[in-house]
């Protein structure tokens, strides 16, 4: 309520206080203090003012109470609780919605429901037997790098020449001891398992300058790659592998290549 209000509400009650008392009233209380004096003897003054008074106290408090009906206590420095935010997100001091973040994948490690990647298109599968490919014998190539390298899935040996690649072929041994050619001494690499790497028409001889025993570091399976064989127009490499496993064996160009996979 403003105070203006409170005092409007003040004065109607002053004034009503003040007015005189209802003629019908003045008259009934006149009526009961004669009946309830003696015959004969007029009430004292003093106790009809009072009556009159009481009676105008309880008429102005009826209507005090008709006019301002009792409320509960109001608590002070209550508020509403704020409508939530509709502003757009990026404005200052408005957070931004939070979002899950959806989950990465780490190249290389597929998630639990991936499949196996499949090999690449016009490669061979991997098998455990014995493999071999036709190609020109005469003239000799050159064989001009060989590699071993760690790769996704599988151990790579690579003989680079400048040329065509000759007919090869790739034998599985149970073991690592290998017969050098044309000596016939017996050399024996690292692992437990090995390849025999034939390739013919081909030469290391004036054109090959790199190491002729390659131990590569981070490989799975492939421990040792040695050159046991330069004669005659036939290189061969021994590969010492920790485990017998299944390999492929195919030819790439630009350079020229023979390409052998030792699946992990």
């Amino acid at each position: 309520m403003s105070q203006r209000h409170l005092r409007d509400e003040l004065r109607d009650v002053f004034d009503t206080l003040s007015e005189p008392a209802h003629p019908a009233l003045s008259a009934r209380i006149r009526a009961e203090l004669r009946s309830a004096s003696p015959a004969g003897t007029p009430a004292p003054r003093l106790a009809a003012a009072v009556a009159v008074l009481v009676a105008i106290l309880i008429v102005a408090s009826l209507v005090f109470v008709s006019r301002h009906p009792m409320s509960g206590p109001t608590v002070p420095g209550t508020r509403p609780p704020a409508a939530p935010s509709t502003a757009p997100t990026g404005q200052p001091g408005v957070p931004a919605p939070t979002t899950s973040a959806e989950p990465t994948t780490v190249v290389g490690s597929p998630g639990p429901s991936a499949s196996p990647a499949a090999p690449p298109a016009g490669l061979p599968p991997f098998s455990c037997a014995a493999q071999s490919g036709a190609g020109p014998t005469s003239p000799p190539a050159a064989v001009t790098a060989v590699r071993a390298s760690a790769q996704s899935g599988y151990d790579r040996f690579v003989i680079q020449v400048d040329g065509s690649v000759g007919q090869y072929s790739v034998q599985p041994q149970t073991a690592t001891t290998f017969t050098q050619d044309p000596s016939g001494r017996q050399v024996t690499l690292t692992g437990s398992a090995g390849l025999k790497v034939t390739l013919q028409g081909a030469a290391s001889a004036g054109s090959y300058t790199g190491p002729t025993d390659l131990k590569p570091s981070g490989t799975a399976v492939l421990r040792e790659a040695r050159q046991i064989g330069d004669f005659e127009g036939v290189v061969s490499w021994g590969l010492g592998l920790s485990r017998t496993g299944c390999f492929r064996v195919f030819t790439l160009a630009d350079p020229s290549r023979l390409v052998v996979d030792v699946q992990d």
